[in-house]
């Protein structure tokens, strides 16, 4: 059964050779293409995948936001305005609509808890916390500043806002306590923050500036902890769940993997082609697995501790929507031999996972 809510906004996204004389043979365009691919895979040893064991359309058109929950259980879709959809895996029907007041502006990000009980939907100068086990309001906040990052702590404690002027603000939303950390406004231009992150507790938050600087630091002080460098501007920062490592990536598809919280460097990714942004991770410390979603539809899977590229999928497309491709907006690992992905297409997929012992030289 749907639920729709309404916010009140005064309460605060596919030849024959002659063997006779030698000549030169043109070789039709796709078959070219689809020999280059397959040249690609023998080289790269990656595995492509199937088709998706299961797949649910969320939209008809194109997803402007989507974020799932740790366990792919919980999606939801941002098309426009509001609302803002909530669906439940293997439902037919929306669990939720969210209507963020009476505003006309696109929904643009969106945020789950790691503990998977609350979200957060936001516009450029809006926020809207909600449960997830009820599909209640727990508030609405206009913001002073055009948002560019969002991330929610357990139970919707806490949130954590990247602006585009530099500052990263963390809010407690119990005791009201507002902390502004202004660690990448000092380090020049070009601060704009790209993305952020914000451990189950609230307690540290991780964030990442067009200039290529990534920075831990702690909520209650501001104090930084750790910080590294990219040559180019970070388009993705994600913790792990057990607060050990920390992922980030720039805008030219290069990939690390930090210790915390001294962010010292544990591993690259070898990635085998360039010309993608990562734009969604999740972390699986106790497996030693990485999940990347990125632009020209690529879901991929990696080895934590050494960066090795483990396994590819190309997630599906919307047939009328021009040009043919998506981006993977958020991942999920379901469980050991599978993986979920929301993209721009509207798609919520599932994916196996091939299973190889992974090195741990």
């Amino acid at each position: 059964m749907e639920n729709e809510m309404l916010i009140n906004p005064n309460l605060y996204y596919r030849f024959k050779l002659p063997m006779r004389k030698p000549k030169l043979i043109k070789m039709p365009a796709s078959l070219l293409l689809m020999t280059m691919c397959v040249t690609f895979m023998l080289l790269f040893g990656c595995d492509t995948g199937d088709t998706a064991v299961s797949q649910s359309r969320y939209a008809k058109g194109t997803v402007l936001a989507a974020q799932t929950s740790a366990d792919g259980r919980f999606t939801l879709v941002a098309s426009g305005p509001s609302p803002v959809q909530v669906w439940q895996r293997g439902q037919e029907q929306p669990l939720y609509r969210w209507y963020q007041g009476e505003s006309t502006d696109d929904i643009l990000l969106l945020a789950i808890s790691p503990d998977s009980h609350s979200a957060a939907t936001a516009s450029l100068d809006t926020v809207a916390v909600w449960s997830l086990q009820n599909g209640r309001n727990l508030g609405f906040y206009q913001l002073n500043h055009s948002l560019r990052a969002l991330a929610l702590a357990n139970d919707g404690r806490s949130l954590l806002l990247g602006y585009h002027n530099g500052e990263v603000e963390y809010v407690d939303l119990q005791s009201g306590r507002r902390l502004v950390f202004m660690g990448h406004r000092l380090e020049g231009e070009n601060s704009r923050i790209n993305s952020v992150d914000l451990s189950a507790n609230g307690r540290y938050a991780i964030s990442a500036s067009q200039n290529g600087r990534v920075m831990l630091w702690q909520t209650d002080d501001a104090a930084i902890l750790g910080r590294w460098q990219h040559e180019n501007s970070v388009s993705l920062v994600r913790l792990d769940g057990e607060g050990r490592l920390a992922f980030s990536a720039d805008a030219q598809g290069q990939g690390e993997l930090h210790r915390l919280p001294s962010g010292e460097l544990y591993s690259r990714l070898q990635v085998p082609y360039r010309g993608q942004t990562f734009i969604s991770a999740r972390l699986d410390s106790a497996s030693n697995r990485l999940l990347t979603g990125s632009t020209a539809r690529r879901l991929e899977l990696w080895q934590l501790d050494d960066g090795q590229h483990l396994q590819q999928w190309e997630v599906g497309l919307h047939t009328k929507l021009r040009p043919a491709s998506a981006m993977v907006y958020d991942v999920a690992f379901i469980d050991q031999q599978h993986v979920y992905s929301v993209s721009s297409a509207g798609l919520g997929e599932t994916w196996d996972i091939v299973q190889r012992e992974q090195n741990h030289e």
